[in-house]
């Protein structure tokens, strides 16, 4: 088989896995950077399930050691899978999201294959982000972090972050690939967390690091407090990865935002609600945490001081115009309720002085 010939029956096997693999140079170029013929050729044995090594070895029509030693090769540098299980050692393929796209850049790593990959993935995303998941079954689902929502009947326990978590056999944290790959904003980049068999995998082979589900815990925080959302795999029962994103660099969400793919992401079972007495207007909701655009905030004005709050009223108000004054008692405001009375303002409604 020639050389370009087995790039394209990989990538034409990628291509029958959800997330796809379209064909564009750039795919030829990236899978030339992560197998040698000889591994793709390897690699077109493997399936999306496990297969133990005499099975791919016989498929491929090689002897064992020489498939193990390839594969295990492939395996270091995070282009297949593989564990142990039932006291065999067993391989699988990697599809382009999750899998070949991020590993190669878990380890926080800069080198010259992965500037090189950068710039091809960078090129080729938008590809693969029209194109993978379909209505019904997105690839990911946005979740908040568990102490910020409030529980309510009907709400659906696998929604519940922690719970996940505390579920796993086995925690782990990354670096994201997607903020390593784009670099475009200054987010913290160790922020993919893994679970369980991927999770194994990835430490053993000196992609990630096991965290306890407390320190998971409190890194997840962290990230919530840095504005990253929080998108976990589109599975009720089995938690494979959390992704903390920004809208800049991910793949995921940008897929919705920026690549045309309405169907990219799954929507929170969780439903927002607006605390009037506790919002200020500052637009944080609209400007800086949704990424999708889906909070407004009409038009504000930020003050310093009642003095600035009664100057800036009586150049905006005309006669007829009415004033809703509202906060806690604490806040003070009732001293621009003063103020504006004293100017001649008629007062409406209850007057509550202190």
């Amino acid at each position: 088989m020639a050389r370009d010939e087995v790039y394209e029956e990989l990538r034409r096997k990628l291509d029958t896995y959800v997330t796809s693999c379209p064909e564009a140079p750039e795919i030829y170029e990236i899978l030339s950077l992560l197998f040698t013929p000889e591994e793709a050729r390897l690699a077109c044995s493997l399936a999306f399930v496990e297969r133990p090594l005499g099975q791919v070895a016989r498929r491929a029509g090689v002897d064992e050691p020489g498939a193990s030693e390839m594969l295990e090769v492939m395996a270091d540098r995070g282009v297949i899978f593989s564990r142990e299980k039932e006291g065999e050692r067993r391989y699988r393929l990697l599809p382009v999201m999750p899998g070949l796209f991020e590993f190669p850049f878990m380890r926080g790593e800069r080198n010259e294959l992965t500037e090189s990959l950068s710039a091809l993935w960078n090129a080729y995303m938008p590809l693969v982000g029209r194109d993978f998941a379909t209505e019904g079954m997105p690839m990911a689902r946005v979740l908040p972090v568990q102490e910020e929502v409030e529980s309510q009947p009907g709400v659906l326990t696998y929604e519940m972050i922690y719970d996940m978590i505390d579920r796993a056999r086995v925690v782990g944290i990354a670096h994201c690939a997607c903020r390593e790959s784009e670099r475009r904003c200054d987010a913290p980049t160790e922020a993919c967390m893994v679970f369980d068999d991927a999770c194994d995998f990835l430490v053993e082979r000196g992609f990630a690091r096991y965290l306890t589900r407390d320190e998971m815990k409190a890194r997840l925080r962290e990230l919530d407090e840095a504005g990253l959302v929080h998108q976990v795999n589109n599975s009720q029962d089995k938690l494979t990865l959390i992704c903390n994103c920004c809208p800049c660099c991910c793949h995921l969400l940008r897929a919705a935002t920026e690549f045309g793919n309405p169907f990219a992401i799954g929507a929170s079972g969780f439903v927002p609600v607006v605390d009037a007495d506790v919002c200020v207007g500052c637009a944080t909701c609209a400007d800086e945490r949704c990424p999708m655009g889906a909070m407004t905030v009409g038009e504000v004005a930020v003050v310093d001081d009642i003095d600035a709050a009664v100057e800036l009223l009586e150049g905006e108000l005309r006669a007829g115009d009415v004033v809703l004054v509202k906060s806690s008692y604490g806040a003070g405001l009732w001293r621009l309720g003063d103020r504006l009375l004293a100017g001649g303002a008629v007062a409406v409604g209850e007057d509550v002085a202190p």
